[in-house]
Order: C-alpha cells, then structure tokens, then sequence
C-alpha cells in the first residue's frame, strides 16, 4: 500500500500528537501531588507561658485530628491542661508559613516561651 504525500503528512501530525499526549501524562503532577495541603499546629498549657509551634506540614488529615495528636503528644511528655489548634490547611504553602511566622511573633509579644515541636515526632505518621 502506498501512501500519497497527504496521508504521509497526516500520519506525521497524529504520530507527534500522540507522543505530545504521552509526555504531558507523564510529566503531569499526580492527584496527590496536586491535592497538597499546607498547615501547621500551635498547643499551649492553660494557666502557663509555654507555647508549642509544629513546622508548617503537609497533610490530608482533619485540623480536627491533629489538634487531638497534638494535645495527646505533649500530654504524653508530661504536660497538662493542653489546648491545641490547627488552622485549615490550605494548598498555598507560602500562606501557611506567613501565618506560621505570624503565630510565633504574636506569642513571642505576649511574653510565651516557644518550644519547637520536631518533625519527626509530629504530625504522627499514618
């Protein structure tokens, strides 16, 4: 069978379609990837000066979850009367680490001493 030198030109066109299509799945980020959300936890003790800041994180968790680890984290350690916050993640990183920065600055004014709480112990992993 042969081809004229449209269907030539046709089958070129279809031939680099395809492999566009296939470069741009495989670059593509992931469901998962793209579904990143970003946040961080802040705990204190009721009636002390000690406040408690994660690092910001990504997480698929409820804020709901985290506040409850949290608080179980450092109840674990020793404290007591734990209040635990998680503000909504959010997809913007940078956001979340503004808010992070923000959160360390207002309890540093209010005369809180600040303990980091390690990556490695929070959030729990699942």
């Amino acid at each position: 069978m042969c081809l004229n030198e449209g269907d030539q030109i046709l089958r070129v066109i279809v031939r680099a379609v395809i492999i566009q299509f296939a470069v741009t799945l495989a670059l593509a980020p992931s469901a998962s990837v793209a579904a990143t959300k970003w946040t961080f936890c802040v705990a204190s003790e009721t009636a002390a000066k000690d406040v408690w800041i994660t690092d910001v994180f990504a997480t698929a968790a409820r804020r709901e979850s985290l506040e409850v680890d949290l608080k179980a984290l450092l109840e674990r350690e020793g404290r007591s009367h734990i209040v635990a916050q998680c503000p909504q993640a959010t997809a913007d990183k940078i956001a979340s680490v503004n808010a992070q920065i923000a959160a360390e600055e207002f309890n540093r004014k209010l005369g809180s001493t600040l303990h980091e709480v390690p990556a490695h112990k929070f959030p729990p992993r699942r």
